[in-house]
């Protein structure tokens, strides 16, 4: 039973983790198709973006670590060559007092007071002289002093402690052990000897050396000169490691020969420091990285110790990638913003090219594309301009064809009905009337021949303002005939119009609208007003009636057809002037409609000004 519970929880695991693997991949899938559904402005801008965060980050980061790596590496070069520069005086000054150590072995009066058990006092005035001569010359010089091997002694500085033999001392015996080398002893405190001088013994450093008989080559004495640390400190304190950076000498033993005063030299360890040779040593004292370079001299088995701070040394480069950061933060907020330029700079003609074709959509035909250059986006646009003015002329090509077409069957009608024929039997009813006195007949009649006469206008389509305006007023005579008082109406035209020359027979389909639409469907009289004027540089015709009205969304619909000429409206007066209106003078003209339902509508058409 356990094992089938495991079975379904392992399968129920690997259900939800493949679950979760697919959402994941889906969640991808639908942010890249975002992406590439997204518009190429912001494509750009996201392509520039990557580009200019990556050569930041390069330049950032990798410059200031390889800047870093450099300053590390010549600082090491640097404490090396300090370390060397300090070694290098030191034995030279051995050097020095090694030539001294000889030149006094070979002294006359030395050598006698060497092989002498009981010198003269004589001899060892002499031979004080001549260590007198070389103390004076060299200012390093604490004291000299020489022991033969009958443990007398000479110096002008130093003196025996007590009656214990000088021979027994270390010093003396390590000198002896390596003849003809000299030995180096730091700090040599306990030794049998006291200086008259004001130097103390932890302040001085002992040079030692066995003398020889140059015949039998027997140890005869040696010889010991001490030394003044201020040598060393002046070699040691005139170096620099940066600021807190020191130079250190540790003997063999690991004691510090000298050091300047300095809390992190004692917090060194020796254990660091084993190795005769080693690469630069990193360690973390006192919550501070410090880099230790270190060289044995042969022979003695010093060690002179270079130690400078690294948080120090990189200080500087700290504060560079600090600024850094800051700049390329600039750098970065200046560069989105030449990215946003430069990408609206290219994509601006395309959206421009787009804002064309969205007109081309509402019939405007009129609107080209100008491109300053050849390049790609200016040859599409130029094909967009060879492809609208060939859809304009195809359009224009059309309308003359329906126009020839409506003249045509024009021509047939005015032919059916022959108008001088309909003028003279209309003439022959006005008379008839006229005998009769039948006034109403005869004011019928009239509005009928006007009507007609306007009507066919010798087949020309366009008439003046006028002429229109008499057209309708025929028009409302014979419906107020018919309808009697169910219809009032008012007429107010700009006289400044009146001669000016529009599309024949809009005004009348428009009243017909309001009457058979509107006012017929109302209670009680209603009435039409009918106002002509200019506003700017158009040609309103406003018809507005107190008829029923449009309720909301059938006049939404209505203004959304005559705009974009949608639908099969064929029959509907009001669709047939738009699309006069639009074929004659362009999209921006044509018919708009207003309306409160229970009020009435208001219809006004929309003309250019054209002077006859």
């Amino acid at each position: 039973m356990n094992f089938i519970e495991n079975e379904q929880h392992i399968g129920n695991n690997i259900t939800m983790t493949q679950e979760k693997g697919e959402g994941e991949f889906t969640i991808a899938l639908k942010l890249l198709a975002h992406f590439n559904n997204s518009s190429i402005r912001f494509k750009l801008f996201f392509y520039f973006f990557i580009i200019i965060i990556l050569c930041i980050m390069t330049l950032s980061f990798f410059g200031g670590e390889i800047y870093k790596k450099s300053i590390e590496k010549e600082a090491n070069r640097h404490t090396d060559q300090m370390i060397d520069q300090v070694w290098n005086h030191i034995k030279v000054l051995i050097q020095e007092n090694d030539n001294i150590m000889y030149y006094l072995a070979n002294e006359e009066s030395v050598g006698q007071f060497l092989e002498q058990k009981k010198p003269a006092e004589k001899i060892e005035q002499k031979a004080k002289e001549k260590i007198q001569i070389y103390k004076d010359r060299h200012q390093e010089i604490a004291g000299i002093i020489l022991v033969n091997r009958y443990d007398q002694l000479i110096s002008n500085e130093m003196t025996r402690i007590s009656r214990d033999p000088l021979t027994k001392e270390s010093w003396y015996k390590k000198a002896i052990q390596t003849p003809g080398k000299i030995q180096l002893i730091s700090k040599p405190i306990g030794r049998n000897l006291t200086n008259t001088s004001d130097y103390q013994v932890n302040n001085v450093l002992s040079l030692v050396k066995a003398i020889e008989n140059p015949t039998t080559k027997e140890v005869e004495g040696v010889i010991l000169i001490d030394l003044k640390f201020d040598f060393i400190k002046s070699v040691i304190e005139s170096i620099k490691l940066g600021k807190s950076g020191f130079i250190f000498i540790m003997d063999k033993e690991s004691k510090v020969v000298y050091s300047p005063v300095n809390s992190t030299v004692y917090r060194i360890h020796p254990s660091w420091l084993a190795n005769d040779e080693s690469p630069p040593i990193e360690k973390e004292i006192e919550h501070d990285k410090f880099q230790i370079i270190y060289n044995t001299v042969p022979d003695i088995g010093w060690k002179i110790v270079g130690v400078f701070s690294i948080n120090e040394t990189t200080k500087v480069v700290s504060k560079v990638q600090g600024l850094t950061l800051i700049i390329a933060i600039i750098t970065l907020i200046i560069s989105l913003i030449v990215s946003l330029f430069f990408a609206n700079t290219i994509t601006k003609p395309l959206t421009k090219l787009k804002t064309l074709m969205g007109n081309v959509e509402e019939r405007r035909f009129d609107l080209r594309f100008h491109s300053k250059y050849d390049d790609e986006i200016g040859q599409l646009g130029n094909s967009y301009n060879k492809m609208i003015q060939e859809v304009e002329e195809l359009i224009d090509l059309v309308y003359k064809e329906q126009k020839s077409k409506r003249e045509a069957e024009l021509k047939i009608l005015q032919a059916q009905i022959k108008p001088h024929f309909l003028y003279n039997t209309l003439d022959t009813i006005q008379w008839m009337a006229s005998e009769y006195k039948a006034d109403k007949i005869i004011e019928m009649v009239n509005a009928l021949t006007t009507l007609f006469r306007i009507g066919l206008n010798k087949g020309n389509e366009f008439i003046t303002v006028e002429e229109e305006v008499e057209h309708i007023v025929s028009y409302l005579t014979i419906q107020m005939t018919r309808y009697e008082s169910k219809i009032g109406y008012q007429l107010d035209v700009d006289e400044t119009v009146k001669n000016n020359q529009v599309l024949k027979l809009i005004l009348q389909p428009l009243v017909e609208n309001a009457i058979y639409h509107g006012i017929r469907n109302k209670r009680g009289k209603g009435k039409i007003s009918i106002s002509i004027c200019k506003r700017n540089d158009q040609l309103l015709f406003a018809v507005r009636d107190t008829g029923v009205g449009i309720e909301a969304e059938p006049l939404k619909k209505l203004n959304h057809a005559l705009k974009n000429m949608s639908g099969d409206h064929k029959g509907y007066g009001l669709f047939n002037v738009n699309e006069r209106i639009l074929l004659s003078y362009g999209s921006q003209y044509g018919l708009q409609v207003f309306s409160e339902y229970g009020t009435g509508t208001t219809v006004i058409a929309i003309l250019p000004i054209i002077n006859k």
